[in-house]
């Protein structure tokens, strides 16, 4: 009933093996579920820690295509201080945020605000792109 040990993985333990009571089990304030996040309105933010850059499957509604589409994967810290998962693929928000990763600026598990700015006009053409605020977050120890 010994619990593997892994730094970067959750509890498992051999399903072969004697499992341990789950209603004895404290629950993680974790939510293993992933929302995409679209803001609704300039000047909304999340506080979130920096998880990844992966590509997520999604089906266009209009055409019933199935496209990849390179996310950001942040886990926002609800003020109860539950986690969720939350994805966004914004191309400007996640350029700058691969530009942050490869300069060793930011990294799996940084604190970060991210803010929505709004719409911007594009000067090539006639649609409009999601503007942003990245900033990192220091915490006092």
């Amino acid at each position: 009933m010994t619990p593997e040990k892994n730094n970067t993985q959750l509890q498992s333990f051999d399903l072969m093996g004697t499992l341990p009571n789950l209603l004895e089990a404290q629950v993680i304030p974790a939510d293993l579920t992933s929302e995409y996040w679209t803001p609704d309105k300039e000047g909304e933010f999340k506080l979130c820690f920096f998880q990844e850059i992966k590509n997520s499957t999604y089906t266009d509604e209009k055409s019933g295509e199935t496209i990849e589409l390179p996310c950001i994967v942040l886990l926002e810290q609800k003020p109860s201080g539950e986690l969720k998962t939350i994805r966004n693929g914004s191309k400007r928000l996640v350029a700058s945020l691969e530009d942050a990763v490869h300069q060793n600026k930011v990294a799996a598990g940084t604190p970060l605000r991210i803010e929505f700015l709004g719409k911007q006009k594009n000067a090539t053409n006639t649609f409009q792109s999601d503007r942003w605020s990245v900033k990192p977050l220091y915490i006092a120890s």
